[in-house]
């Protein structure tokens, strides 16, 4: 069941690699082309909303695997799968929370959750393929070294957890500009989005 589980988690993260780069794509079409914008988002109100939800699904699939990892698994997490962790659990809550009440300024607050979590996963990617370069700290403890799974020849944990944390990234600045679009987000300081 574990090697089941395992691929399932790596297919979906590829998922949301490919996601991500769509998003990306669509995001980037949209700023440099207005035809592109028109035929990309002709309802900002429906897509903000749907951004919201669709990062809170990402950030609840991606605790659901940590959880699954740790406590079904029993793949002992280290030092920066913890980090990782403290970045990706409040996402679950503060995501629900900002889509059951249709606020669009979650966008904003939420922000620094997936970028710092990505920043975090990027270091243990770096760790995992270079683990001369561990800290005595990690060594000391479960190795940031490790890799608990190995699938498809590069999908690790840290390797999902950035997936989850770009692609939510990215719906929370689809939500930001789609909301601003409907005139829905309050930018800080309480000017009205155009």
């Amino acid at each position: 069941m574990t090697d089941t589980v395992n691929t399932t988690l790596a297919a979906l993260a590829i998922l949301a690699q490919v996601a991500a780069v769509l998003l990306a794509v669509a995001i980037v079409a949209a700023a440099v082309s207005p035809r592109a914008r028109a035929a990309l988002v002709s309802s900002w109100e429906g897509v903000a909303r749907q951004a919201v939800w669709a990062a809170w699904v990402v950030a609840a699939v991606a605790t659901a695997g940590s959880l699954y990892f740790s406590e079904i698994a029993d793949y002992p997490p280290c030092q920066y799968c913890w980090y990782q962790r403290i970045c990706m659990y409040p996402l679950v809550v503060i995501l629900l929370v900002g889509a059951l009440l249709k606020d669009r300024r979650v966008s904003l607050y939420a922000a620094v959750f997936p970028v710092v979590g990505a920043a975090i996963s990027i270091y243990h990617i770096y760790i995992e393929v270079n683990p001369d370069k561990e800290s005595a700290t990690c060594r000391a403890g479960i190795p940031c070294s490790t890799r608990w799974i190995d699938e498809f020849g590069y999908v690790t944990i840290p390797v999902g957890a950035l997936s989850a944390f770009v692609l939510i990234g990215l719906l929370l600045v689809v939500s930001f500009i789609a909301g601003r679009r409907s005139g829905d987000a309050t930018p800080p300081g309480g000017a009205t989005g155009g």
